[in-house]
């Protein structure tokens, strides 16, 4: 069971879909547009960092970007 759920996108790797990005955001106590900037920002990036790595942790991202907003 929990290696379904990690492959349904419930999990922290990348890419996630947008609805669980949405969803973090608003248990967070973020906003629906914020999650949808994220996703957007990072969607064109091939959920890449600087160095062109791909990300491993998108909720840890995610929660850097909330917290500095």
């Amino acid at each position: 069971m929990k290696q379904k759920r990690l492959l349904s996108g419930f999990g922290s790797q990348c890419p996630p879909d947008e609805i669980h990005v949405r969803v973090y955001f608003l248990q967070q106590g973020s906003t629906p547009e914020d999650s949808s900037i994220f996703f957007n920002h990072y969607g064109a990036k091939g959920w890449a960092n600087a160095s062109g790595r791909m990300l491993r942790n998108w909720k840890r991202l995610a929660w850097t970007w909330i917290f500095y907003k």
